[in-house]
């Protein structure tokens, strides 16, 4: 510490002089050799700031001779291009652009910083949709003004389709305030038909370009909205994890009602909820050891009845009766989206969607979200991990539920037509599904193994069943400790050693059925003409038949004779 403090003296008392002198007087040479002393970075800016002050309050007020003047400039624009830099790093675009309109709006001194101010200028006026400042001859200008009156038009039209010229727009002017609230505004409009990702997505990403770059322009009610609004969409639509906007919430205005009720509800179900790599990690699945989890205990929060794990009042706007937890977090869930679709902040609501939850009545499918659809996979996977059979058979319907909303069209009839047709699966479906849910591709399999189990062995259902194995083989899941694991891989090689063993039968039948046939064909054969053949011997006679006979009449004497001639050897 006093090392420390004796070296902190030491520097001030070289840099104090130096500082002092500057002060007193233009000392031109002083602030350049300060100038070329630091580094361009964040813990440099105050420096820089202070030279350039002293620069504006000591050089430029004073009659310096031309060549004096010319100096000072090209120091202060050098100083200010830093400033500039230093600022655009920090994400604080809008200072960078006040303080390289300081370097071009002296046009005496065009230095080579003017040129590169000017240059940084233009594409930031673009960037932020500043195009009173735009030079008229760039393309983007001439493509903006185009864009815009097609957006006027369209809005005034309420034409959705809208949304694709404002994302034309957005490439050309990526931070320009007004257009991504417009584009908020019609993202939320077209979510209110439908509730996809990609819609809540892209409107997380224009809000944070919005806190990103003009967060100094809004008021703290509107960051306290945003950052709420970001928090409901990455939980309970994306499914993704919100707690850095709600720390950010929160740290603003630690008694925000909405960011604190929103954040004891997720704590409270993260309580519960396994992990989220145990459900959509491959490799923590595959090697989960039994018992590791009480899978018992989250089917009890979810399905049995009981007292709702948050207080009402905290989260719903009314109190309503709910059969279990699972019906309950479905009507959060619904005022959530609804509370998010009304407030929409830095929107003007373009398109007059409704201003209260009364006109906002939507099917309880709407709402099933990425977030349902993960707390379905939770409990379909604790119905297969659980010993106890009546909680296995409460939670199983999640299992063909969550199927249905996670799997493609495409991928869903392959996967019925393996398990009635035996067919084989396309190959990157086992792969696909296993990376993205492992759980619901062992609900698959073991699906397709108990429906085909019974059914008649086939080379189809040999090539599906080698499918498979081909997949536990090059997964190591023979290796599996994860009991539901275990049991698909050995109900499936039970089912192939099966196969195994009714080929072998069935060619041993075949085997012995060749042997009979060529037996008979042997024994049904007219004896040869050879050196024993006597065309005096009556042979009709011998066989206790008249000339006559049929073939038929003469093989079944031919037989009998044969059968005599064998016992009387014996």
């Amino acid at each position: 510490m006093i090392l420390i403090t004796g070296y902190c003296l030491l520097v001030y008392s070289i840099i104090l002089p130096v500082l002092i002198s500057a002060i007193k007087s233009c000392d031109l040479a002083e602030l350049q050799q300060l100038n070329k002393n630091l580094k361009v970075d964040t813990e440099s800016l105050t420096k820089y700031q202070w030279i350039a002050g002293q620069l504006e309050q000591n050089c430029m007020t004073t009659e310096l001779e031309s060549e004096d003047m010319t100096d000072v400039i090209r120091l202060a624009n050098q100083i200010y291009y830093k400033i500039g830099l230093i600022q655009m790093s920090n994400d604080q675009h809008l200072k960078a652009i006040d303080i390289f309109e300081k370097i071009v709006s002296n046009e005496t001194y065009t230095d080579s910083f003017g040129k590169l101010a000017e240059k940084r200028l233009q594409e930031m006026y673009k960037d932020f949709g500043l195009w009173d400042k735009v030079r008229q001859k760039d393309e983007h200008y001439t493509k903006y003004l185009s864009l815009n009156g097609t957006i006027g038009k369209k809005i005034l039209s309420k034409d959705v389709s809208v949304e694709e010229d404002l994302s034309e727009l957005l490439r050309i002017t990526p931070y320009d305030r007004n257009i991504l609230s417009t584009h908020i505004d019609v993202l939320f409009h077209k979510m209110i038909e439908e509730i996809d990702v990609s819609l809540a997505a892209a409107i997380i990403l224009d809000y944070e370009t919005i806190l990103d770059k003009h967060l100094a322009s809004l008021s703290l009610d509107t960051r306290l909205s945003i950052h709420y609004v970001i928090s409901v969409l990455q939980t309970f639509v994306l499914n993704s994890d919100a707690s850095f906007n709600l720390r950010k919430c929160l740290s603003i205005d630690m008694d925000n009602d909405k960011c604190k009720r929103l954040s004891m509800t997720i704590s409270k179900l993260n309580k519960v909820n396994p992990s989220k790599r145990q459900i959509l990690d491959p490799e923590m699945y595959a090697f989960e050891r039994e018992g590791s989890t009480d899978w018992d205990k989250t089917i009890d929060f979810y399905l049995k009845g009981g007292k709702p794990f948050i207080a009402q009042k905290k989260v719903l706007s009314k109190d309503i009766k709910f059969k279990n937890n699972y019906s309950f977090l479905q009507e959060i869930l619904k005022q959530l989206i609804q509370d998010v679709q009304l407030l929409r902040p830095l929107t003007t609501n373009l398109f007059d969607d409704p201003t209260n939850t009364n006109d906002f009545a939507k099917p309880k499918s709407y709402y099933h979200t990425d977030y349902l659809v993960y707390i379905d996979s939770v409990i379909c996977q604790a119905s297969t991990m659980s010993s106890d059979a009546k909680r296995t058979k409460m939670a199983a319907p999640f299992c063909k539920k969550v199927l249905k909303h996670s799997l493609t069209l495409e991928t869903w009839n392959h996967y019925q037509d393996a398990k009635s047709q035996q067919k084989r699966l396309p190959e990157t479906i086992l792969d696909d599904v296993w990376n993205s849910n492992p759980h619901l591709l062992m609900y698959m399999i073991n699906s397709i193994l108990n429906r085909n189990k019974s059914k008649p062995h086939s080379q189809s259902k040999k090539q599906l069943y080698d499918q498979i194995s081909k997949f536990f083989q090059d997964n190591g899941l023979s290796e599996s400790t994860n009991p539901y694991v275990v049991k698909n891989f050995r109900l499936l090689q039970k089912q192939l050693q099966a196969y195994k063993e009714q080929k072998h039968r069935n060619f041993n039948q075949q085997h012995f059925q060749q042997q009979q046939q060529q037996q008979q064909q042997q024994q049904h054969q007219t004896p040869p003409q050879g050196s024993s053949y006597d065309p005096k011997k009556d042979y009709y006679k011998t066989l206790g038949v008249t000339p006559s006979a049929t073939s038929k009449e003469i093989r079944k004497a031919y037989l009998n004779l044969t059968k005599k001639i064998t016992i009387q050897i014996r």
